[in-house]
């Protein structure tokens, strides 16, 4: 492992880079479940296009993070970069970095679940609203070929109506 000014000047650099990244997708994840609470709009495809854009920018910013550790001959992982911060005799800014990265990156996670569940309970709602106007039975489901359930269709459809 190469233990110079360089190598230090260049990791916080990566470091800082992936803590702008992450703190702006956090942001934007914010921004998107506040969009997924309320009615469908054009602001939520706009802000699904600019969360394309910054997972890109995201992933980018992880393989320069690999890369480095590679070259300091370390493997591509947590634990590559924690053995890099362990061999520095000053880490204190690099690992507050760090630190502040996996806490990012760890709040990206949660906040990206929490939209998905968002996500999930709009389809689930639209699925039921669908399923009483299609006069589907919920309560009365059988089963397909893949082992997957499937409701059948009620004799009391509105759509029949």
């Amino acid at each position: 492992m190469k233990d110079t000014a360089a190598s230090h000047i260049a990791f916080a650099a990566i470091l800082d880079n992936g803590i702008g990244q992450a703190q702006a997708l956090l942001d934007l994840l914010e921004q998107e479940y506040q969009l997924l609470l309320s009615p469908p709009s054009k602001a939520l495809e706009t802000l699904l296009t600019e969360k394309q854009r910054l997972l890109k920018r995201v992933e980018q910013s992880v393989v320069a993070h690999n890369r480095f550790l590679q070259q300091q001959g370390l493997s591509a992982d947590r634990h590559g970069t924690e053995s890099y911060l362990d061999a520095l005799d000053d880490k204190g800014k690099l690992q507050t970095a760090w630190n502040h990265y996996l806490e990012l990156a760890a709040a990206c996670r949660r906040q990206n679940e929490i939209n998905g569940g968002a996500v999930e309970l709009n389809q689930r709602q639209v699925s039921q609203a669908l399923n009483i106007l299609l006069g589907v039975n919920n309560g009365n489901k059988t089963y397909g070929r893949s082992g997957q359930s499937r409701p059948t269709n009620a004799s009391n459809s509105l759509g029949k109506a």
